[in-house]
């Protein structure tokens, strides 16, 4: 049987009902593929496809110019309240989908 509690680590297809409640986030598309980092009673976590931050202006509030802003993709997740997942689908045993689970591996000291 399958939880999904076993979907924590892997990537899943996921379609949102209203994208707009995550739109501030820079989630546009409907539905995607989504790497799951946790889960909580308020929903789903998710790895963002990619925050980038960029500093426009300098200290004293004038913009720097195009050619000298400096961008930096930074690593971030987010939350998806359950209310707004309308569907999920997950791969099991697809290579690049279902990665093993943390709490299964095989390491440390024997």
């Amino acid at each position: 049987m399958f939880k999904i509690e076993d979907a924590v680590g892997d990537v899943v297809f996921i379609t949102f009902k209203d994208v707009e409640k995550i739109s501030t986030l820079g989630i546009e598309s409907p539905s995607g593929h989504y790497l799951v980092k946790g889960l909580d009673h308020i929903g789903i976590w998710l790895e963002h496809p990619g925050v980038i931050l960029a500093k426009t202006v300098d200290r004293d509030g004038r913009p720097i110019p195009d050619e000298k802003i400096v961008k930096e993709k930074v690593d971030a997740i987010f939350l998806v309240t359950w209310d707004n997942i309308s569907a999920m689908m997950h791969y099991p045993d697809r290579e690049g989908y279902d990665f093993p689970s943390e709490f299964t591996l095989d390491i440390g000291f024997k």
